[in-house]
C-alpha cells in the first residue's frame, strides 16, 4: 500500500470527509511528497540524508533535544516548531512504531487537530469542499511561508485518482506501506573530498556533522568551511592518528560519524 491510500485511509477511520482527507495529501504533498522520513531541503534522488537521520533517530544517535532544535522541517507535514517537534517525539515513543510511519505521524496529526485545531477539526469533518479544506489546512495547520493554495488544491486533485477513496472502510486492516527500493537506503557510501560535486553523500555529510553540533549548511555543496569541519571532526575522532586529519571522508570516517552520541 503506497503513503498515500496508508494516510487517506487513516484520516477517513478518523472521521475526517474525503474532502478533508484529499486537502491533507495536497498539503503534504507540497510539504514533504508525502514521505514520512524526509527531512526539508532534501532534494537527493533516494533521500539518502533523510533516510539516514531516521536511522540514527531509531538507533539513538539522536537525542530528543537535537530533533527538537526547530532548524529543519521534518516528516509528512514537515513539522518545526521544537515544541511540535517535541509532541511528535513523545507521541512516537508512545506509539511502539518505526518514526517513519506513516500512519503514526497522520494519528499524530490528528491529535493536533482536536487538541489544538478544534474548529478546523470539526469543519474537516463535515466539509465536502476540497478547495477550502485544502485552504484551510495550509494556513491554520501548516502555516507555510507562502501560501501557494492553488498548488496545493491541485495536488488534491491530482491524488484522488492515485488512490482507492474507498479502501479505507474496508473491514481487513491495512498492509505497512511499502517504501520504495532504494540503493543507497542500505548506505553504501562513497569516499567522498573536496573534489566531489553532487554526490549524495555529501548531503548526509552535511547532516551528520551538523547532528554533532557543527555549524554547516545541509545543502550537497562542499566548501572550504565544510573541509574545515571534517578535518576538525577527524582530529576529535582519531587523536593519535594525524594521517586520518585529511578532509576525506571514506570508511574510517564514515564509521566515527555514524557512531551513537556525540
Amino acid at each position: 500500500m503506497s503513503y498515500k491510500q496508508t494516510i487517506y485511509n487513516c484520516f477517513r477511520r478518523h472521521g475526517l470527509t474525503e474532502a478533508a482527507a484529499l486537502g491533507f495529501l495536497g498539503n503534504w504533498q507540497c510539504e514533504s511528497g508525502n514521505e514520512p522520513y524526509r527531512l526539508q531541503g532534501d532534494f537527493s534522488p533516494y533521500r539518502t540524508m533523510s533516510k539516514a537521520y531516521v536511522q540514527n533517530v531509531m538507533n539513538g544517535s539522536v537525542s530528543k533535544a537535537q530533533f527538537c532544535d526547530g532548524r529543519v522541517g521534518k516528516f509528512l507535514a514537515q513539522w518545526t516548531y521544537p515544541t511540535r517537534q517535541a509532541a511528535l517525539w513523545d507521541f512516537w515513543k508512545a506509539s511502539g512504531k518505526p518514526i517513519d510511519d506513516a500512519e503514526m505521524q497522520t494519528e499524530f496529526a490528528i491529535s493536533e487537530l482536536q487538541k489544538d485545531y478544534k474548529a478546523l477539526y470539526e469543519f474537516l469533518k463535515n466539509t465536502n469542499d476540497v478547495f477550502t479544506a485544502t485552504s484551510r489546512i495550509c494556513r491554520e495547520y501548516e502555516r507555510p511561508a507562502v501560501n501557494n493554495i492553488d498548488a496545493r488544491f491541485a495536488d488534491a486533485n491530482s491524488i484522488k485518482y492515485e488512490i482507492d477513496l474507498n479502501a479505507w472502510d474496508k473491514d481487513d486492516p491495512d498492509p505497512a506501506p511499502q517504501p520504495e527500493p532504494a540503493p543507497s537506503h542500505k548506505l553504501v557510501l562513497r569516499t567522498i573530498d573536496k573534489n566531489c560535486k553532487g554526490f549524495d553523500e555529501i548531503w548526509l555529510l552535511q547532516a551528520l556533522l551538523l547532528n554533532r553540533g557543527y555549524e554547516v549548511p545541509v545543502d550537497g555543496v562542499w566548501t572550504d568551511s565544510l573541509t574545515d569541519a571534517v578535518k576538525d571532526f577527524q582530529e576529535y575522532a582519531f587523536p593519535n592518528n594525524k594521517k586520518e586529519w585529511d578532509g576525506i571522508v571514506g570508511d574510517g570516517t564514515w564509521t566515527k560519524l555514524m557512531e551513537r552520541g556525540g
